[in-house]
């Protein structure tokens, strides 16, 4: 009776009800492969045989199968290359080679026959499934046989697998390579097509004969079973290294013979040049595989891989395996079950050998999958973050581990919050496949999966998150765990309640920004009575930490728990816990008696969260400033730059100032502040600098007051959420020698951040203001005719271009650019509310000049001819009649007020009287002849409402490779148009009247200068600076150029593009 007893209590503890405790299913499928695998490397072809046994451990009675045959994935028109074509950020290693690999580089697999326990099945194969229609249902508890022969051609490596794999040029990496069962659980089939993802299928043994020229060397999932027949290093004993040199097995061929047990994939690489290291520490079995141009690079390996399999078993659970292989191979880094392949090369065409760092990242990465895929072997096609993310976690612990430092996963935060502000966060529950993005997809599921891993410590305690993971694989390894499984032991572990966690972070998209709205304090018998504020402005709730700074120098910690959880994490006793924050509730006051003032409170100040808006957290600002550096990107502190300004110019003297630039994060909130003096000008009450009068005594010139001495620009831009995450609204006010500009803009990008083309809506508002005639530009004009004027039909015009004027206007701007390729729209509506001349004296002038109004088209397009960049550029304007001077369009330059914008033409060009005739200085527009900036007229060139000019300009760097020389550009251009001003667009137009030119030119990218990032950073004077040479050697009219008569003339001009 006893024994009976034993038995059935036996049998009870292994039923499917009593084992659901232990699995996530009451059950799963079992798969048994044979497999006898004969490679031809003349023709890149594999003949198998393969004998699968599968077992229906399910419920259901199934009477259809399916197969994956990925190889199928390679050709121009599968669906893994059509899903390329559409996504805005194509992985670069995948296009555009699918789309170019001819037919005998492409990848197929071709099954011949199939059986099923001996009667052949009919099948379909549609892109990379395989669906087979069972002679014989498999009811539940049963197994069925079935027997296939194929023929597989190895495509060349363009993603995961294939040969001849770039930059380490590894013979065969053989993964996702055998036609493969699909998996069946409690969900039904998942019989994915091959897209761009990995993989999900049933646990089970391998036994692989793999034949193939006896000079190649295998590594593979598995152990060899015959190592003293095949030789290449697996029979030395213990550890040793074999290379080729030492010799090969005197045979033609060898067949390997592999077995694998609990595992859910195979996978494999050969490669005659293998050199074989093999490591045999604490019962494991390392094999290293590697090529002798890398030797360096891998060798340390042999003491790593030891380490972490002891450092890993201690963190998560023992290596569930015998041996583990990591082979030189792939096109990055990929995992298997006991095997792993890593490329050493790196860059877009992997030219670049990688460090020993790079190849140690990798390794620790894919080392880390054994644990988190290989034994816990979740549906890596619907729950990406669950494998990825978990082994970016251990990824992170691994290398610190090995560095002798503490994990840090700040970097998994910030690259969560960067996708948030991009616009393009995706829930984590998204399947693999169906991102929208591929950045979305790795910043999801690597760091993302981080980030939930490691911020579960901050709800719940960092103990209990390491008791956590160590349960996760105790209770689940060889099985297929689902995200449910992860918050039933998590909640079992902490004593918490913990739903909310997961369905926020894994189901939504919602954002953490916690701030500090108040902070009350007040003296009391028993201390200092606070009553701090909190305030949720983001959408997803959590737990937070809270820092106080005493007046005494010391501090207190503050725990404010959601009461979704129903408890608090262990904290220290010298914590105080306050009442927990409802989700409910926007904000949260909490009421805490500490022994001194409180000079500063810091939500958070660890940054253990993905807060995108730092800079409320605290209640002072947190502010890092650099004297003489740029700011740099901070995700905890605001970064201010600060530089002193000095210059110099004709009209103002010499001058100096401050500047401080500001941002925070990546770009965002970005400020610039000037203050600059102009002492000459300040101190004389704008009489000196003395303004010479030439236009004529009766009306003079107005030089100014103490104002004209002051220049300034406050600059402020942030992002503005009611027209889309990456847009913006920008104020700024500024005064630059004379001149004063107001301007609110919104700003909305229209594409995706990672598409490449880039298009933007811009709308501005405008306010100009010249009240002086000490302004930039300043130039002498002569008398100005009109024949609108039934009186004094001819006046004497000012020097001063912007003529006192008020103007106001409205703008829009509408941007394409997609490489070299760029169009630009715009329309400027508005007028002056103070006349072009103004009043003076009491005395009212009339001015012919009152419009703002106009619209632009500029379009480039650019075309590759091999060595030389060729490049068309039209451009269109369209003035209203009696468009401002300044607001008019410049043949081959822009207009003076794109001029005045532009700091370092502005700053350059003032230096100078008449910067044109005594410098050659100019601003060089999109088109146009650029002969003609140098006109009689002065700085403004032949200028006129309306414009129609066009410039080509081929051209190249004749120095690409030498480093001093390589931001050198040479070219030769020609360029035609004309302009005008009476008239309607058109109809003022005459081909007698265009004006042509042809020379050479060249341009120096100040910026690409090697070493000078620090300086070009923080200085708008060099920053995108382009020194511009052009030699217009011939011009079509010469009479019409400053100091020319003959059409070949030796002529230059230099400045920038505008």
């Amino acid at each position: 009776m006893r024994a009976r007893l034993s038995l059935l209590l036996l049998l009870l503890l292994c039923s499917p009800a009593l084992a659901a405790a232990q699995s996530p299913s009451q059950w799963q499928q079992h798969v048994d492969y044979e497999m006898d695998i004969r490679l031809n490397p003349e023709t890149h072809q594999v003949d198998g045989h393969q004998r699968l046994t599968y077992t229906n451990n399910s419920p259901d009675t199934l009477r259809t199968v399916y197969y994956h045959l990925y190889f199928n994935a390679f050709q121009p028109q599968s669906m893994m290359a059509e899903r390329n074509r559409h996504l805005p950020d194509p992985d670069g290693r995948t296009v555009p080679r699918i789309f170019n690999l001819t037919p005998d580089e492409q990848g197929r697999q071709t099954v011949t026959s199939l059986t099923q326990d001996g009667t052949p099945v009919s099948y379909e194969v549609y892109d990379t499934v395989l669906r087979v229609d069972l002679a014989e249902p498999i009811p539940p508890g049963t197994s069925t046989t079935f027997v296939m022969d194929y023929r597989s051609q190895v495509p060349l490596q363009t993603r995961r697998s294939g040969r001849n794999s770039r930059g380490d040029d590894i013979d065969y990496t053989m993964t996702q390579w055998y036609p493969k069962m699909a998996e069946y659980d409690e969900r039904g089939w998942h019989a994915n097509y091959y897209i761009n993802r990995e993989y999900y299928a049933p646990y089970g043994e391998f036994d692989v004969e793999i034949t193939l020229p006896a000079e190649y060397t295998i590594g593979a999932t598995g152990v060899l079973q015959n190592p003293d027949e095949v030789g290449h290093g697996y029979d030395i004993d213990g550890s040793g290294t074999w290379r080729p040199s030492d010799g090969l097995p005197d045979a033609d061929t060898l067949t390997w013979h592999f077995r694998a047990e609990d595992v859910h994939n195979f996978a494999w690489s050969a490669d005659p040049d293998y050199i074989h290291d093999k490591v045999t520490a604490d019962g494991t079995t390392h094999h290293i595989l590697y090529k002798p141009e890398v030797a360096e690079q891998w060798r340390p390996l042999r003491n790593n891989m030891p380490d972490l399999t002891a450092y890993f078993s201690d963190e998560y659970g023992d290596y569930p395996y015998p041996q583990m292989t990591v082979a030189q191979g792939g096109d990055g880094g990929m995992e298997y079950p006991m095997f792993t392949v890593v490329s050493s090369y790196d860059g877009p065409e992997f030219e670049e050998k990688s460090s020993y760092r790079s190849i140690l990242g990798t390794t620790v990465h894919e080392f880390a999958h054994m644990w988190f895929y290989s034994a816990l072997g979740s549906n890596e096609a619907d729950y990406a973050w669950m494998d990825e993310g978990f082994t970016s976690y251990a990824t992170t612990e691994g290398m610190a581990h090995l560095a002798g430092q503490p994990a840090d996963h700040t970097g998994a935060r910030q690259s969560v919050v960067t996708m948030h502000k991009l616009g393009i966060a995706e829930p984590f529950s998204t399947p693999a496949d169906w991102f929208s993005t591929n950045t979305a997809y790795g910043i999801t599921s690597y760091p993302g999966g981080q980030m939930l891993v490691d911020m579960l410590g901050y709800v719940m305690g960092d103990a209990q998150r390491d008791q956590w993971l160590r349960r996760y694989f105790r209770e689940r390894a060889g099985m297929h765990p689902d995200p449910f499984d992860l918050e039933l032991f998590a909640e079992q572990e902490s004593g918490l309640m913990l739903d909310w966690y997961f369905q926020q972070v894994t189901e939504s998209t919602r954002t953490v920004d916690d701030a500090i709205a108040d902070l009350d304090q007040r003296r009391t018998g028993d201390g200092v009575a606070v009553d701090l504020t909190l305030k949720r402005k983001g959408t997803l709730r959590l737990p937070q930490d809270v820092k106080l700074t005493l007046a005494d120098g010391t501090t207190q910690w503050l725990n404010v728990p959601l009461a979704s959880m129903h408890g608090h994490k262990p904290v220290p006793d010298d914590w105080i816990v306050t009442e927990p924050w409802p989700w409910v509730a926007p904000e949260k006051t909490v009421s805490v008696t500490v022994d001194s003032r409180v000079e500063k409170a810091v939500i958070d100040p660890n940054g253990e969260t993905p807060d995108v808006n730092r800079l409320n957290n605290s209640t002072t600002l947190p502010l890092r400033t650099r004297v003489l550096r740029a700011p740099q990107p901070s995700w905890s502190h605001y970064e201010l730059g600060v530089r002193p300004l000095a210059g110099y110019a004709d009209d103002f003297g010499f001058g100096g100032g401050l500047q401080v630039r500001g941002q925070y994060f990546r770009g965002e909130r970005q400020l610039r502040g000037t203050v600059t003096l102009w002492p000459e000008v300040l101190f004389s009450g704008g009489d000196d600098p003395t303004l010479v009068d030439v236009s004529g005594p009766q009306l003079g010139f107005d030089a100014g007051s103490w104002f004209s001495g002051l220049d300034y620009e406050l600059r402020y831009e942030r992002p503005f959420t009611p027209f889309g995450a990456r847009a913006t609204v920008e104020l700024s006010a500024a005064k630059h020698l004379g001149v004063l500009e107001n301007r609110l803009s919104f700003q909305t990008p229209l594409r995706s951040p990672l598409a490449d083309t880039d298009e933007r809506l811009r709308v501005s508002l405008l306010q100009q203001l010249n009240p002086t005639d000490r302004a930039f530009g300043l130039r002498n004009a002569g008398l100005l005719c009109s024949t609108r004027r039934r009186v004094g039909s001819c006046v004497p015009v000012r020097s001063n271009p912007w003529g006192e004027s008020h103007t106001v206007s409205a703008r829009l701007d509408y941007t394409l650019v997609n490489g070299g390729d760029r169009l630009n729209a715009s329309a400027e509506l508005g007028g002056t509310l103070l006349g072009f001349t103004g009043n003076r004296g009491g005395t009212e002038r009339f001015s012919p000049f009152d419009q703002a109004s106009r619209v632009s088209l500029t379009a480039q397009k650019t075309a590759d001819l091999s060595a030389l960049t060729g490049r068309a550029n039209l451009q269109f304007g369209l003035g209203a009649d009696g468009l401002l001077p300044h607001k008019r369009f410049v043949l081959g330059g822009r207009s003076l007020e794109a001029q005045w914008r532009n700091d370092t033409y502005r700053q350059a060009s003032a230096a100078f009287e008449q910067p044109v005739s005594d410098a050659h200085l100019v601003g060089f527009g999109p088109a146009g002849p650029v002969a003609y900036l140098r006109a009689a007229n002065g700085r403004l060139g032949l200028r006129g409402a309306n414009l129609p000019p066009g410039r080509l300009p081929p051209g190249g760097p004749p120095f690409p490779t030498v480093t001093p020389l390589s931001p050198l550009r040479l070219s030769a251009f020609s360029g035609i148009g004309t302009t005008w001003s009476e008239g309607a667009f058109l109809s003022g137009f005459a081909a007698d009247n265009l004006k042509a030119d042809a020379g050479i030119g060249a341009r120096y990218s100040i910026s690409e200068i090697p070493h000078l990032e620090r300086w070009t950073a923080q200085s708008d004077f060099l920053q995108g600076l382009d020194v511009v040479a052009k030699f217009p050697l011939w011009a079509s009219d010469p009479g019409r150029i400053e100091g020319s008569t003959d059409e070949f003339d030796f002529r230059w001009r230099i400045g920038i593009e505008l």
